[in-house]
C-alpha cells in the first residue's frame, strides 16, 4: 500500500512538473477590430500625428549597421544613474502613410525646471525609432517629456544619485 502511494505520488508530482516544463500557448493574435483601427490609422492617420509606443530611458543603443538589435535600446536604466551620465531618450513611434512632423520635441526636466529641449522632426511609415541624449548632471529627479505641439505624449524619468 505504502509503494502504491509512493508511485502515485511520483507519478503525479512528474505529470505536474512537466506540465510546468512545457511552453506555453501562443497568445492569440490581435482582434479583427483591432487590426481595422491600425490599418486605417496607417492608411489614413497622418492628419492625427504620429502614435507614440514607447518611451525609454536608455544607456546604451545599438548603432551598429546590420545587427539585428540595430536601433534597439540595449541597456535601459533600471535604478538610479551617477550624476554627468547621458541618458538617451529611446522612442518608438508608429507613423501614418505619408506623415512628417517637424513639431515633436523632447524636454528635459531637472525636478520642474525645464533644462534643454531638443527638437526631434519625424517621418517615416510604420514603426519607427529614435534617441537623443542629454547628460543629468545634477542629483535629483530628471524627467524626458515627448511632446506634439503643445500636446504631451508620453514621459520618462530617471534619478541621478548624488
Amino acid at each position: 500500500m505504502k509503494r502504491l502511494l509512493a508511485s502515485a505520488a511520483l507519478t503525479f508530482a512528474a505529470a505536474a512538473f512537466a506540465q510546468e516544463a512545457a511552453a506555453p500557448a501562443p497568445e492569440a493574435p490581435p482582434s479583427a477590430e483591432v487590426i481595422k483601427q491600425v490599418v486605417e490609422f496607417l492608411e489614413h492617420g497622418k492628419d492625427r500625428g504620429p502614435a507614440l509606443i514607447d518611451a525609454v530611458p536608455c544607456l546604451k543603443v545599438d548603432q551598429t549597421k546590420g545587427s539585428p538589435t540595430q536601433f534597439q535600446c540595449l541597456e535601459p536604466v533600471t535604478g538610479p544613474v551617477s550624476k554627468g551620465t547621458t541618458v538617451f531618450a529611446w522612442l518608438q513611434w508608429y507613423v501614418p502613410k505619408d506623415g512628417k512632423y517637424e513639431d515633436i520635441t523632447i524636454q528635459v526636466l531637472h525636478g520642474s525646471e525645464i533644462r534643454q529641449t531638443i527638437d526631434l522632426p519625424l517621418s517615416g511609415f510604420g514603426r519607427t525609432r529614435g534617441w537623443r541624449g542629454a547628460n543629468l548632471s545634477k542629483p535629483g529627479k530628471w524627467t524626458f517629456k515627448i511632446r506634439k505641439g503643445d500636446r504631451e505624449l508620453g514621459a520618462a524619468s530617471v534619478d541621478v544619485a548624488g
